[in-house]
């Protein structure tokens, strides 16, 4: 055994070894399934996520409009001053 061996036992590969796996990230037929079959869940859980932000989008804005239309809209308190001011002045 050497004098610097490695302490969790494991043997590392050659440069050369190393280099030839990371070149070829090959995978089988399992593997290819099981990246179909996890992307599948993602767009599924993705396009639920999508449309459940859509619709609460939708319902506050609904409320905000049907809100904003039971106090009257927006009151500009200036346009009705100077509507007062053009009936005096006549």
């Amino acid at each position: 055994m050497s004098e610097h061996a490695n302490p969790s036992g494991h043997v590392a590969p050659s440069p050369a070894e190393a280099a030839t796996a990371l070149a070829s990230p090959e995978f089988d037929r399992r593997e290819l399934n099981s990246f179909g079959q996890d992307d599948g869940h993602a767009v599924t859980v993705i396009g639920k996520m999508l449309v459940g932000f859509f619709f609460y989008s939708f319902l506050v804005m609904a409320g905000v409009a049907l809100w904003t239309m039971s106090r009257g809209g927006q009151v500009d308190s200036h346009a009705a001053q100077d509507e007062h001011a053009e009936d005096a002045e006549e």
